[in-house]
């Protein structure tokens, strides 16, 4: 049976086949009964899973986040989404190979990954850090933080969940932030060109080390303690100090756009931005984001109303495009 692709489930089926499973949390209901809470991916999209109490003893053992499993259950509708009920699971890697070839195991569509090619998005993002970065300290230091994690910005999320939560979502995230930037320092040349492109390139290094790799949506031990905002500003602070600067005032401009980029102290900033670039980076940034989140619900949508549901994080509902115009506001190309 070929495999039934997330974004074309509908309430009512029943389902057979290979999900990676992306998150796994015991949970327990409001009458005190335990179950495990899914997060259940292919490379269209994610849908949420349950195990209720009867059958976690048995397959709780079975399988772990960040794995690939055979799952069988029913999709069923909950406050207007999706959710599989799952009857069945087990990780590939209790099954043989033999096992895996008869089923037709493949793991390629399982994988959420950015539509985007990586090694391009990543040649143009350097390049501009190399010609477009005229400070020599902040080129330095950039560079120098983009190649020591190459294969990272290669293929780390930009988050868990909400945007840019797939295989090279960073970099999608990052590339997209600095075309942005480039564009906006046109109307604005007098703001501190490198330094914005520095912070836009550099906000979210922290999550290469918060977030445990693209199989799973789950924290780093470090991630979850410290978060993204201060692992970033740790990793330039230390690039920092074997930099010799004309004017030391500088990598601390670029600190202040890292840890102040989520623009609110209840959004997870020690600060709030005090500079006109910190200022610009964080609107880019919520900016980009959100139009991302936007475009994510309307791709999902299933129904026939003129609104998508209630996003949770927007907290709104999203007007849907007239039939044969563009729908997601953030599909353009990313290239320049």
């Amino acid at each position: 049976m070929p495999h039934q692709f997330i974004r074309d489930l509908q309430a009512g089926q029943k389902i057979k086949q290979f999900f990676l499973i992306k998150k796994k949390e015991r949970r327990r209901t409001r009458t005190g009964k335990d179950y495990l809470d899914l997060l259940l991916a292919d490379r269209t999209g994610t849908v949420a899973g349950k195990i209720w109490g009867e059958l976690l003893p048995t397959l709780d053992p079975l399988f772990a986040a960040g794995e690939f499993a055979a799952v069988a259950g029913r999709v069923e509708s909950f406050q207007d989404e999706l959710q599989l009920t799952v009857e069945r699971i087990k990780g590939v890697g209790r099954f043989s190979p033999e096992q895996l070839a008869a089923a037709a195991f493949d793991p390629d569509p399982l994988v959420p990954a950015s539509p985007f090619d990586a090694p391009s998005l990543w040649a143009e993002l350097r390049g501009w850090a190399e010609q477009d970065i005229v400070h020599p300290g902040l080129r330095t230091l950039t560079l120098g933080l983009l190649d020591k994690h190459r294969e990272a910005w290669l293929t780390w999320p930009a988050a868990k969940q909400y945007h840019h939560a797939y295989k090279g979502g960073l970099l999608e995230h990052s590339h997209r932030l600095v075309r942005l930037a480039r564009q906006v320092l046109e109307v604005l040349p007098d703001l501190d060109r490198s330094l914005v492109l520095a912070g836009a390139l550099l906000h979210d290094i922290g999550k290469i080390r918060e977030i445990d790799g693209f199989l799973a949506a789950q924290s780093s031990l470090e991630g979850q303690l410290l978060g993204h905002i201060a692992l970033g500003w740790e990793l330039v602070r230390e690039a920092a100090r074997d930099i010799r600067w004309d004017d030391p005032r500088i990598p601390l401009h670029l600190e202040h756009i890292l840890l102040s980029h989520h623009g609110q102290l209840e959004f997870g900033s020690p600060v709030l931005p005090q500079t006109p670039e910190a200022l610009l980076v964080h609107t880019l940034d919520d900016l980009e984001g959100k139009l991302k989140m936007i475009g994510g619900a309307l791709d999902q949508d299933r129904g026939e109303a003129d609104f998508t549901d209630w996003h949770r994080v927007l907290k709104r509902k999203i007007l849907k495009p007239k039939k044969g115009k563009p729908g997601d506001p953030s599909g353009a190309p990313p290239t320049a």
